[in-house]
């Protein structure tokens, strides 16, 4: 059986998350700074419904990642959290770059500066995740 306050925290953090990578790709865009931009390659944009689906698998692994690490980085929530989205930061950034300017033989410069920013969100994702996780069951019974 799965705890209630498990089930609570997927339930919020996915669609947190979302919201979080939403505002960021906004945010991207109203500075010039989106995909579109780094690729002249590109034809037409996405469809809405991949991009949401996209940032949904993105939030579903971040969630059971910081799962996965709750417990391991001592008692702060906040260092699991930021480690669990720097981690997923490596596989969505520098690895992404090399492996797309490499096999389409574009140029990494603009993709490098897309990754960065994507650090950035990450982390901003890792601390969500920390402040939905709240305190442990064992700091609510030391209270009195």
């Amino acid at each position: 059986m799965i705890p209630l306050a498990l089930k609570r925290f997927v339930f919020l953090a996915i669609p947190a998350l979302m919201l979080v990578m939403a505002l960021f790709h906004f945010g991207l865009e109203m500075v010039h700074l989106d995909l579109a931009g780094a690729v002249a390659s590109l034809q037409r944009a996405p469809a809405a419904w991949l991009v949401a689906a996209t940032w949904f698998l993105e939030a579903l692994a971040l969630t059971a990642f910081y799962l996965l690490l709750e417990g391991r980085a001592g008692d702060s929530r906040w260092l699991t959290g930021v480690l669990a989205g720097w981690i997923a930061w490596v596989f969505r950034g520098p690895l992404l770059v090399v492996s797309v300017a490499t096999l389409a033989a574009l140029p990494a410069r603009p993709w490098w500066n897309l990754a960065l920013s994507w650090w950035a969100a990450y982390t901003v994702c890792g601390l969500v995740l920390a402040a939905l996780a709240g305190p442990g069951p064992e700091s609510a019974s030391e209270r009195p």
